[in-house]
């Protein structure tokens, strides 16, 4: 069984010596780091609210399927199924799709939930009563709530509906038909051979006809002008993070329905694109999941009785529609979306039984002498309710209670669910900067997910209000401030340039298990993008050997909610 996201990446033979894209790509994540004191892109990038992008992509004149609405106390099973998930027992095949549970699936990670309205630290609440400027939450973040990713399905042949390339509208919660017959071939021969997807008899996603997910393919796309209307060249690193948390949470509604969950994100793009009819000047595909089908949905259809897709190439499908009047060309997003693009050259493409993440472990720092750990408390995971637990998420914002201290026990399941979503062969590792947690010396930490120990770091570096560069949050009232890092020479040197995707969709899931931990657990969270990187990475590093490598991908602020509230939480599901 093959577990968790996975980037198969290959070493970059390159262009130019070494690799060009390996230069590239190390360039970017040093260009991110000092993004507050040199701007990322040459020219002053000024966002035109006038003219930004619409947060749900549609297609005139697609043929729509209308979609079961979801229930929040559903069938979804609970956080703690899908946090303690270890597999499908030997006893019983994993469960597969229904129709109904994968329209549920979809609006809970990226549909539209509630309408949300509260006066926080944003300071926009007045804009946000009218129904222009209404807040509508998802139950997966995103940077600045832009949402630039995309799902469409390759439905196979034998479900519920008639095979063809479909996209998930999700502000109306639908499926548009872009293309007729069976396109899942062409999928397929973009995904070899760095799928490694498990033959006939050998374990991994319950598979019908051979290799052949019996659900098809969900595939999610980067459309980056959603987010680059806003951020420039940042944008990039915004977007796979925020990838990242939507396979983070469709990776916690499999695990609750005891599925086995496995996302690729290193294949064939141009094949992938020209499957899916995109142009990639405009969008890309950036990660595919296989999907198993529920057998009582599921038949197999006649050898001769499905065409190939009609229109697979793009020549015929609708377009999306684009509401700005003016898309501008960011020319360093395009340098660094093509550097880390995936090749289906190979690389990792094993079916290692239980791994969860997409990297071969990068060498442990060596400490100079030992250094004494922390154990934390056993992790008591919540038992609420997933669906329920998705359609609640919202951020703080600011609204963290410097009064409480977090106790020890909170910041243990935090991190316990953070971990669960990259596993044991991760690319990045978790830093914990305490400020003011119950029993625990204010200082900066590395969590070692296998000990479940927090390990000091010898650092004086502390952080202040102004290593923060917005006014949405105080640094102060977090009571513990993690940090998502990974070390890029590293794990471009063993696993290419895609290696970068990879960081940032574990940074990015593990993000959305510690968000949904605060959340079960009742305390504040925050994801952050506007720290200093260069600052956050001097508080959460010593002196041991690799340390100097270490850079933070993302943050999150977790603290005690403030009490009291003043806002709407109109919900829909």
């Amino acid at each position: 069984m093959t577990d968790g996201i996975r980037g198969n990446g290959v070493q970059d033979t390159g262009r130019d010596g070494p690799g060009k894209d390996h230069a590239t790509v190390l360039d970017h994540v040093e260009a991110v780091r000092e993004r507050l004191r040199q701007p990322l892109d040459d020219e002053e990038f000024t966002p035109d609210w006038s003219d930004r992008p619409s947060p749900h992509t549609t297609h005139p004149g697609a043929p729509e399927i209308l979609l079961p609405t979801a229930v929040a106390a559903g069938s979804t099973g609970t956080f703690a199924d899908a946090v303690t998930y270890t597999g499908a027992s030997q006893r019983a095949e994993a469960p597969g799709l229904t129709f109904e549970g994968f329209a549920e699936a979809l609006q809970l990670t990226a549909g539209i939930l509630a309408r949300r309205w509260q006066i926080d630290w944003n300071g926009d609440a007045e804009g946000r009563s009218r129904l222009r400027g209404a807040a509508w939450g998802r139950g997966t973040p995103s940077g600045g709530a832009n949402y630039p990713w995309e799902l469409y399905w390759a439905a196979a042949p034998g479900l519920p509906v008639p095979p063809g390339l479909l996209h998930y509208a999700s502000g109306r919660h639908t499926l548009e038909r872009l293309s007729t017959g069976d396109p899942t071939a062409a999928i397929r021969a973009a995904l070899a051979p760095a799928s490694g997807e498990p033959q006939a008899g050998q374990s991994g996603i319950p598979h019908g006809d051979g290799s052949r997910p019996t659900g098809g393919y969900l595939i999610c796309t980067l459309r980056p002008w959603k987010t680059a209307f806003k951020y420039g060249t940042f944008a990039y690193h915004v977007a796979t993070l925020d990838i990242g948390a939507f396979l983070g949470s469709w990776s916690l509604l499999e695990h609750a329905a005891a599925r086995p969950f496995r996302a690729l994100l290193d294949f064939d793009e141009s094949a992938m694109n020209t499957a899916l009819g995109l142009d990639p000047g405009q969008e890309s595909a950036h990660a595919v999941i296989p999907l198993a089908w529920h057998r009582a949905e599921h038949h197999r259809p006649a050898a001769t009785g499905v065409p190939p897709a009609a229109n697979a190439n793009g020549s015929a499908r609708p377009r999306p529609w684009e509401i700005s009047r003016q898309v501008k060309e960011v020319p360093g997003l395009a340098v660094i979306r093509r550097a880390t693009a995936g090749t289906g050259r190979g690389g990792r493409s094993g079916t290692a039984s239980e791994a969860r993440s997409p990297a071969v472990p990068a060498p442990r720092a060596v400490a100079t002498a030992p250094v004494p750990s922390l154990r934390l408390p056993g992790a008591v995971i919540p038992g609420q309710g997933l669906g329920e637990l998705l359609s609640r998420r919202r951020s703080s914002v600011g609204r963290i209670d410097p009064r409480t201290p977090v106790t020890t026990s909170e910041l243990s399941l935090a991190l316990r669910c953070a971990a669960t979503a990259t596993g044991e062969r991760s690319v990045i590792g978790i830093r914990v900067i305490a400020q003011r947690v119950e029993g625990l010396a204010p200082g900066s930490y590395r969590y070692d997910a296998e000990q479940h120990a927090l390990f000091p770091v010898g650092t004086t570096h502390r952080l202040g209000e102004h290593d923060y560069a917005m006014r949405n949050y105080s640094v102060a009232q977090a009571g513990a401030v993690i940090a998502f890092v990974w070390r890029p020479a590293r794990a471009l040197a063993a696993l290419g340039p895609n290696s970068y995707r990879a960081a940032h969709a574990e940074a990015g899931a593990a993000a959305q298990y510690l968000h949904l931990a605060a959340q079960a657990a009742g305390l504040g969270c925050g994801l952050i993008l506007g720290m200093d990187p260069r600052a956050v990475d001097l508080a959460v590093t010593g002196g041991e050997e690799g340390e100097a490598e270490v850079r933070t991908s993302l943050c999150a602020f977790l603290g005690a909610r403030m009490p009291g509230a003043a806002g709407l939480d109109d919900r829909l599901v």
